[in-house]
C-alpha cells in the first residue's frame, strides 16, 4: 500500500469483508445464530452463503441454508440448495435424523412450489415416498382429507415470509401430495381464499382437528398454486334440520359444488387455534334459528341445485342468497 493511501474495508451485515479468510465455519454459524435470534435477515443470508464457502461439501450447510431460502420463500434457491444437500447426504447424516433426509422434504416442498413435478417425485421417493415415483406429469393422488390453516400467523421458521392473502382461517382440503392440496371448504371471504383453490403446505403440524373419531394434523400455508376462481355465495336459511342441509351438501358435493355451514364456524383466536388454550379460556359458537350457509359455485348450477333441494322438502325458507365475491 502506498504511503498515504487509504485502505478501505467494507461491512457486511456484522463481520468486516476483509476478515472472511480468517473465519472458521463454527464462527459464522454462531454468526448466523446470532442474526436469527436478532431478527437480522440480511445478516443470516449473507452468512449462509459465506458458510457454503467455506463447507461446499458439508450436508449441513447446504440443508440449513435450503431452509433459509424455504423461509424466505425462495423457491428456485431453496430447490438448488437442498439438491446440493441431497447429494451429500451420508449415513452419518442419515443417524443423525433417524434415517430420513429432511432436505429432501424441503425439496419436495420448493419443487412442486415451482412445478418441477419431476424434482417433486424424486424428492418424495430419496425421503422414502415411494408411492409418488415411477411415474412422469404432475402429482394428484389422493392423501385423504386434511386441515390447513389459511394465512398462517405465526411463523415456522426465523425470518419467515408469511403467505397472506387475508384473516386467518383452518380449512379442510384434499390433499393431492405431501406439499399441496385443494380446498374442499368454503372459506370465508375474509380469507383471500376459495373453494377449490390449490395452496402449497407445510410439513410440520401445528395442532390437530377431529376427522371421524381421529385427530388429524394441521399444516400451515405456504403458498397459492392456482386459483379456483369459484364464485363464493351466502344464505340464510331458516327451517332446515341437519339431515335436510347435508342432504344439500350431498346434492351439491354430486354436482362438483361447495357448501359449508358457517353459522357453525367456531372464530378462535391464535392460541386455541394452535392448541394452546390458556385456563378458563373457551370460544363458544353463537347460536341462531337460522342457519348460515356458505355456498361456492355458479350461480345456474347453484340455483338449478336449490331448486332440486327445495323441491322434495317443505317449511324451509331460503331468506336470501347473496353473492359475496
Amino acid at each position: 500500500m502506498k504511503p498515504g493511501a487509504l485502505h478501505i474495508v467494507r461491512r457486511v451485515g456484522r463481520i468486516w469483508a476483509g476478515f472472511r479468510k480468517n473465519r472458521g465455519p463454527h464462527e459464522v454459524w454462531s454468526d448466523w445464530k446470532a442474526a436469527d435470534e436478532a431478527g437480522d435477515a440480511g445478516s443470516a443470508a449473507a452468512f449462509a452463503s459465506e458458510l457454503l464457502q467455506l463447507t461446499p461439501k458439508s450436508y449441513f450447510s447446504w440443508f440449513q441454508a435450503g431452509l433459509l431460502s424455504k423461509a424466505f420463500g425462495n423457491w428456485p434457491e431453496s430447490s438448488a440448495r437442498n439438491v446440493q444437500a441431497l447429494e451429500l447426504f451420508t449415513p452419518k447424516d442419515a443417524d443423525e435424523f433417524n434415517g430420513a433426509n429432511p432436505a429432501a422434504w424441503n425439496l419436495g416442498i420448493a419443487s412442486t412450489a415451482l412445478g418441477d413435478w419431476a424434482t417433486a417425485r424424486q424428492a418424495w421417493v430419496a425421503y422414502g415416498l415411494e408411492r409418488f415415483g415411477g411415474e412422469a406429469g404432475p402429482i394428484d393422488v389422493d392423501c385423504g382429507m386434511a386441515p390447513v390453516r389459511l394465512n398462517p400467523d405465526r411463523p415456522s421458521l426465523p425470518h419467515q415470509v408469511l403467505y397472506a392473502a387475508g384473516t386467518t382461517e383452518v380449512v379442510w382440503c384434499w390433499r393431492r401430495s405431501p406439499a399441496h392440496a385443494v380446498i374442499a371448504s368454503v372459506p370465508l371471504p375474509e380469507s383471500g381464499h376459495r373453494f377449490r383453490d390449490t395452496v402449497l403446505h407445510d410439513g410440520e403440524p401445528k395442532d390437530t382437528r377431529r376427522l371421524d373419531e381421529q385427530e388429524v394434523s394441521v399444516f400451515d400455508e405456504l403458498g397459492r398454486l392456482e386459483e379456483s376462481g369459484v364464485p363464493t355465495w351466502q344464505a340464510q336459511v331458516i327451517g332446515a334440520s341437519a339431515d335436510d342441509i347435508q342432504a344439500l351438501s350431498d346434492l351439491l358435493e354430486q354436482r362438483g359444488l361447495g357448501l359449508d355451514e358457517w353459522s357453525g364456524i367456531r372464530l378462535m383466536c391464535s392460541k386455541c387455534s394452535y392448541g394452546e388454550p390458556e385456563n378458563g379460556h373457551n370460544h363458544i359458537p353463537a347460536t341462531s334459528d337460522a342457519k348460515r350457509l356458505g355456498l361456492a359455485g355458479h350461480e345456474s348450477d347453484l340455483g338449478e341445485a336449490m331448486e332440486t333441494w327445495l323441491a322434495s322438502r317443505h317449511g324451509i325458507d331460503v331468506h336470501s342468497l347473496d353473492l359475496l365475491w
